[in-house]
């Protein structure tokens, strides 16, 4: 019998080297020290922005919790916290989604402003102009 490598064979004073065992080694917990989980996070965005879309101003249900920094962008941001997420509507999260290099910067400044208690309603202003000259 030919061996091409899909079931390698061991050489002779080899050990044979098993598969991690799925049962003996413990899963990492998700929720660690204090974080919320989504729903959570969701609960709280909605308490702070309302139950409607950011930038279209359509109400719920069914809107998408968007995090502004995305989760594969290293660094360790990209978790889903109040301060990370901002609720939007199928066709927002699409359009925001669709160019981050445009979106984001103007997100991240939103949410900074309600973190520091200031009026983001020009931000705000800005941000739903840019949605509407998008053609959503």
């Amino acid at each position: 019998m030919y061996d091409f490598g899909h079931n390698p064979v061991p050489k002779p004073g080899q050990e044979v080297k098993s598969r991690r065992n799925k049962l003996q080694t413990p899963q990492r917990q998700r929720k660690q020290g204090g974080e919320l989980t989504k729903e959570e996070v969701r609960a709280e965005v909605k308490k702070r922005d309302g139950n409607w879309c950011l930038l279209s101003g359509k109400p719920g249900p069914g809107l998408h919790l968007h995090r502004v920094c995305y989760s594969g962008m290293g660094g360790g941001g990209g978790k889903y916290e109040v301060s990370n997420c901002v609720l939007l509507s199928d066709s927002m999260h699409r359009l925001v989604h669709s160019s981050k290099r445009t979106w984001q910067p103007l997100l991240l400044n939103f949410l900074d402003t309600k973190k520091q208690g200031n009026d983001p309603s020009a931000i705000l202003n800005e941000l739903r102009n840019k949605a509407k000259l998008s053609g959503w």
